[in-house]
């Protein structure tokens, strides 16, 4: 699933460069959209009980990665041709530069003489630039290599507060000028994006307490001799009384429903996500085969 994330000017450092010996003004930007180690703005500000804050983890970008990329700098995400302000494909004629370093991607471009890139470099000089902004893929699947969840002991306005890792991405599209950070905390994309965040924790917290409720067995085991054999008129009335409890199932008629159900909507939950990603990549091919085709 395509997702974006904002880095606010005090840390990407977005500046326009001085000119250099020669020049009377000088059109070359340079900063940081993307940034390890450090804490995203919440991820989930619908979520009534968590805030869930990303870290980007050092070496989750690879250069093989970096490498085969094509990624477009533009304003606010916009593939639109008059948005676009440079691009990167590893190549000689590449007019974005993406530097990868251990604490992040240094970004650096000579904007175009196009209208809206003359409207960026007035921005930024009035300083109504509010930050950068990328687009990127990540191995969500992978729990252990590739996004892991992290709770915290902090609590903010009453809420627990989790760690996002991320160990491994898996695309890179675009780093965006973002003239407000406000829209994307408002995008239908990320509240889909802040809701699967929300399911993944969840499936995470059942596995942990499938993992203790495994251990409890294993030590019950090992005083399983000391424990008589259930007969057919006392399993009779426990069964009685938990139909009495249960509405009409047993403990186990009860466990086992609950798991059916878990592993469907888990099962639904996984292809509509796959379904989302392919039409985000649908969205992106077409509008990289609109712009070349009008370029």
């Amino acid at each position: 699933m395509k997702q974006t994330r904002f880095i606010p000017t005090n840390d990407c450092g977005l500046q326009l460069r001085e000119p250099q010996e020669g020049q009377q003004e000088s059109r070359e930007i340079e900063g940081r959209p993307i940034v390890f180690g450090v804490r995203s703005v919440n991820l989930t500000p619908w979520s009534s009980t968590r805030k869930v804050y990303e870290i980007l983890e050092p070496g989750c970008i690879s250069r093989e990665l970096l490498a085969k990329s094509d990624v477009i700098l533009n304003l606010n995400h916009s593939n639109m041709v008059p948005d676009v302000l440079g691009r990167f494909r590893n190549s000689d004629k590449d007019t974005l530069s993406l530097e990868l370093r251990g604490d992040g991607i240094d970004c650096r471009c000579d904007l175009p003489h196009t209208n809206n890139a003359n409207d960026a470099l007035e921005l930024m000089k009035r300083g109504d630039i509010t930050g950068m902004s990328f687009a990127f893929e990540d191995d969500y699947e992978d729990t252990e290599n590739g996004v892991s969840y992290e709770r915290t002991n902090d609590v903010e306005d009453g809420k627990e507060v989790w760690l996002r890792h991320v160990k491994k991405i898996t695309g890179l599209y675009d780093v965006a000028i973002v003239t407000h950070p406000a829209y994307e905390q408002t995008t239908v994309g990320l509240r889909e994006a802040s809701e699967a965040i929300d399911k993944a924790i969840e499936a995470q917290l059942k596995r942990e307490c499938g993992d203790k409720n495994d251990k409890r067995d294993d030590d019950h085991d090992d005083h399983d001799d000391d424990k008589h054999e259930e007969t057919d008129e006392e399993r009779e009335a426990r069964e009685k009384a938990e139909r009495e409890a249960n509405g009409g199932e047993t403990n186990a008629e009860k466990e086992a429903r609950e798991q059916r159900e878990a592993e469907e909507e888990q099962k639904e939950r996984e292809r509509m996500a796959t379904q989302h990603r392919l039409r985000q990549r649908a969205h992106f091919i077409r509008d990289i085969e609109i712009e070349n085709f009008i370029v």
